[in-house]
């Protein structure tokens, strides 16, 4: 008997279309490479396709999940429109948001198929990341470069996107193999970071981001980047994802998971220590007691976590001891000046964001116009450079009083709904959000002495990967526990 197929035919048309998309693209990527390294890639898009083949839909899944979580650090894309320029350069195509769309067609298709219902969302997050969107639009309206704005437009679109995709993982085993994955690139970031530090050399991973704008002078000089060009950006990745990693060693329940999440947290608190990042070390002194404390607090009193405790406090005391050289030297190492550099950057953006206090200068139009509008002095003291060391102040004088109130928004909107369903879902899950809410503290705290995630879209799709895994509970909770919970 023949079984009538239940595929439309236009999703196979859109099918159709997206590959071919995402080929032409492959082919400007694998064009602009030099012989060896091109050849190299097409043997293993060759080899990954005959892989991806024989795959099943789930294991399918877990492939595309992988690629998501690996593409944030190690971000292979093709830079779109490009224009340098300090800020949002390009309209970045890489592996993460090419295979966040290729799982959101694959849930798609489930729905399509299967009649599988997939598609949910927090309401509540996704409608503060549009309003933040419309405040941006809003800024075209003092905006010198209006290319510029809609440059940071369509990435904010790409995050939501991200985001909204990682919402919709819905299962357990997918929100663990993000955050696996996660680990793993801790790992990697660790090892390059320690050849940089070592060797004072990049290692060549050029097509993954490994660069660096400026090496410093002196013992700063050594600070390590990975793939994020600058040691600030490495600093935010660790800073981040380590409170996530030591939140899996409390609450996982797989032995040899939480050895390697272990395992992992060491490797990333050394790659913190060796970019030398001040408000790295002081955001992350921060954030782990507070996923410690928040994870143990109903523990301390069992007899068989007491051992644990103790190896724990013991292990603390080890990083302390082999850390302690390092940021002892870093500390009393002359930075020529750039601690002080803060304040009078600081007074130089509070004087553009009164003249301009309702819809800023303009999305991404910082360090266009910093200079220009500075009545100060103070944007003068990087001759190189338009940045203000300070997250908040920079989106509030690009966006005004109304972007920056959507901006925080976000935040807060995601931090009230983790603590409303951090003693309202198993306890795994409550690791996922308290995690998740240490590192956006920990990259908050840094943000008041640098100019934090925005300036590259690794570090941006990080932050919109958490809050969606924030998103992802949320969901788990209205979808699946609550109704375990009603029998």
């Amino acid at each position: 008997m023949a079984i009538e197929r239940t595929e439309k035919p236009f999703v196979r048309l859109f099918l159709s279309i997206l590959i071919g998309a995402g080929i032409a693209m492959l082919s400007v990527f694998v064009a602009s490479l030099d012989y060896k390294t091109a050849i190299a890639t097409i043997i293993g898009l060759s080899i990954g396709g005959i892989f991806i083949h024989f795959l099943n839909q789930k294991s399918f899944s877990y492939l595309l999940i992988m690629a998501m979580a690996f593409g944030i650090p190690f971000n292979l894309d093709i830079n779109l429109f490009f224009r340098p320029y300090i800020g949002v350069t390009s309209v970045d195509i890489g592996i993460t948001f090419l295979s966040c769309i290729t799982l959101c067609i694959s849930f798609f298709y489930e729905r399509i198929v299967g009649g599988i219902k997939r598609f949910y969302s927090n309401k509540w997050i996704i409608l503060s990341m549009l309003l933040y969107m419309g405040s941006g639009a809003l800024s075209l309206y003092n905006a010198a470069s209006k290319e510029l704005v809609v440059l940071e437009l369509v990435r904010l679109a790409m995050l939501l996107i991200i985001c909204y995709v990682i919402m919709n993982f819905g299962k357990k085993e997918y929100m663990s193999v993000f955050i696996l994955t996660l680990s793993i690139t801790v790992f990697l970031e660790f090892l390059l970071a320690f050849y940089q530090y070592k060797t004072g050399r990049l290692f060549g991973l050029y097509a993954f981001g490994e660069t660096r704008y400026e090496f410093g002078v002196g013992y700063l000089q050594v600070r390590a980047s990975g793939t994020f060009s600058h040691a600030n950006g490495l600093a935010y990745f660790f800073e981040m994802t380590l409170p996530i990693l030591l939140a899996m060693v409390i609450v996982e329940d797989n032995a040899k998971l939480k050895l390697w999440y272990a395992a992992a947290f060491v490797f990333g608190f050394f790659g913190l220590v060796i970019t030398l990042s001040r408000g790295g070390w002081l955001a992350t002194a921060i954030s782990l007691p507070i996923v410690f404390t928040s994870l143990y607090i109903k523990r301390f009193a069992e007899k068989k976590y007491m051992v644990a405790l103790f190896f724990g406090l013991l292990i603390v005391m080890i990083l302390g001891y082999f850390a302690s050289p390092t940021i002892i030297r870093r500390l009393e190492t002359y930075d020529f000046g750039a601690a002080g550099t803060r304040v009078p950057l600081n007074r130089a953006a509070f004087s553009i964001i009164k003249q301009f206090p309702i819809t800023g200068v303009g999305l991404n139009n910082f360090a266009l116009v910093f200079r220009t509008y500075d009545t100060t002095g103070g944007s003068e003291i990087f001759k190189a450079q338009g940045l203000v060391h300070n997250l908040f102040l920079g989106v509030w004088t690009e966006t005004g009083i109304i972007g920056i109130s959507t901006f925080v928004l976000i935040f807060i909107t995601t931090f009230l709904i983790a603590l409303k369903l951090i003693y309202k879902v198993p306890y795994w899950y409550t690791g996922v959000l308290v995690g998740v809410f240490a590192g956006l503290l920990a990259h908050f705290i840094h943000g008041m002495f640098d100019p934090g995630f925005r300036v590259l879209m690794s570090t941006s799709m990080l932050v919109y990967s958490m809050i969606g895994l924030v998103g992802a509970v949320s969901v788990y909770y209205k979808t699946q526990y609550k109704k375990l919970e009603a029998k």
